[in-house]
């Protein structure tokens, strides 16, 4: 599902919806010809629109899949009161297979129920996905069940309840007018990319959210070298080369998130943080609905050498790594535990720093049994000089094979 964005509406100029019950200058009127125009809520015939009804549960699932254009879903869940092939089905089998709407214990759906204003406020704040709020209220309500005290506080926070109506009763059904007036001011937007900093355990960490996240996208894990450890995560994306080349736009949009912890000063190398970079990545991984299946780790130099020790230490976790300017030791365990991870490396041909042989003849041993594993020799290249020409001249390529 897209990221939904909130929007307060800008001004416009008033215009005609064409319905006859739509009053002009109504608080709700141009709500209605905004979600009209765009599809996502009709007329009830006769030429009006019928502010004052209410819309049940069925109806607002079938919109937010309009919203969404239709995608394809599983049909609907086991509810004993939901009928298969029926006019909402793919509108409620979406909504149910994306968690914004839910069943009761008595495992119905009530698809014919009017949809409440707490019941409203909750299928908006699982939409957006969005997290409890401390701002304070715009609009005065009453009532309301515990279940729903979140998503009611985040949407009246967000201007999403309207004032017009005075004091709002919470446990009271929606009326379309209001509905339409929420899908007005929540529109489904395109999220850009963003990197921000965070804290776990003691570790730093930068993670990148891709332009409209959604669930079930890969996980990049990106390990820094020696001279980013610390705790100024600056560092990172002003002298390291791939988390600079990320923030600073070289690398396009990256079509994954990408999560790159630091390593505190007082480590020699990531094998000693292992543990707590692991739990980061499941924590990631809950919280953004990761595809397991797809967590790629790469890093250069200390960072090279930690995806080795990370990939021998997790071989089940990782779906392939990319290491670079690292060192392996080539045993019968190293080459038995990674006989089938898919494996690109890289390494300088003039890296007096972390020397090539290692990996070479670690990448000649384990081809024998693995024919994914292969090694990326830059001639008349040092150290450095690996970071750059793998990402900016072979970045397209590298990315593509990391989160296939």
């Amino acid at each position: 599902m897209l990221l939904a964005a909130i929007l307060l509406a800008a001004p416009v100029c008033a215009a005609q919806t064409g319905y006859t019950d739509v009053p002009e200058n109504a608080w709700y009127e141009e709500a209605i010809r905004t979600v009209t125009e765009r599809g996502w809520m009709d007329g009830t015939g006769s030429g009006k629109f019928s502010p004052n009804a209410t819309l049940t549960r069925a109806m607002l699932a079938t919109v937010l899949w309009r919203m969404e254009n239709c995608p394809a879903a599983a049909a609907t869940g086991n509810f004993t009161d939901t009928v298969r092939g029926s006019w909402y089905d793919g509108g409620v089998s979406w909504c149910v297979a994306e968690g914004i709407f839910q069943g009761f214990p008595d495992g119905s759906f009530r698809p014919n129920d009017a949809i409440t204003r707490e019941q409203l406020a909750l299928v908006f704040y699982r939409y957006a996905d969005a997290k409890p709020t401390e701002t304070a209220a715009k609009v005065s309500v009453k009532n309301g069940c515990s279940w729903a005290l979140d998503a009611c506080a985040w949407a009246n926070a967000e201007g999403l309840f309207t004032d017009a109506l005075g004091t709002l009763d919470l446990c009271a059904p929606a009326s379309r007018a209001e509905i339409a007036y929420w899908l007005a001011h929540f529109d489904v937007g395109t999220s850009v990319s963003s990197l921000t900093e965070g804290s776990f355990e003691g570790l730093g960490y930068l993670l990148y959210t891709p332009e409209n996240a959604e669930k079930n996208m890969p996980l990049l894990v990106y390990l820094h070298g020696s001279h980013g450890k610390g705790s100024d995560l600056s560092v990172l994306t002003t002298t390291d080369g791939f988390p600079q080349y990320l923030a600073d736009g070289l690398l396009g949009e990256v079509p994954a998130y990408v999560l790159i912890p630091q390593l505190p000063a007082s480590e020699k190398g990531w094998l000693s943080s292992a543990d707590t970079v692991m739990a980061l990545i499941d924590t990631i991984c809950k919280e953004k609905t990761i595809d397991r299946s797809r967590i790629a780790l790469t890093g250069h130099s200390m960072g090279g050498t930690g995806t080795w020790d990370l990939a021998l230490a997790y071989p089940d976790i990782f779906s392939r790594i990319a290491p670079m300017s690292g060192s392996i030791k080539t045993t019968s365990d190293t080459l038995k535990t990674l006989e089938t991870m898919p494996i690109w490396a890289f390494v300088g041909e003039d890296d007096v720093v972390v020397k090539p042989e290692s990996t070479e003849t670690f990448i000649e041993s384990v081809s024998e049994q693995n024919s994914d594993a292969r090694v990326t020799v830059f001639e008349a290249t040092d150290h450095v000089g690996v970071l750059q020409k793998a990402w900016l001249e072979n970045g397209k390529a590298l990315l593509n094979w990391l989160l296939q």
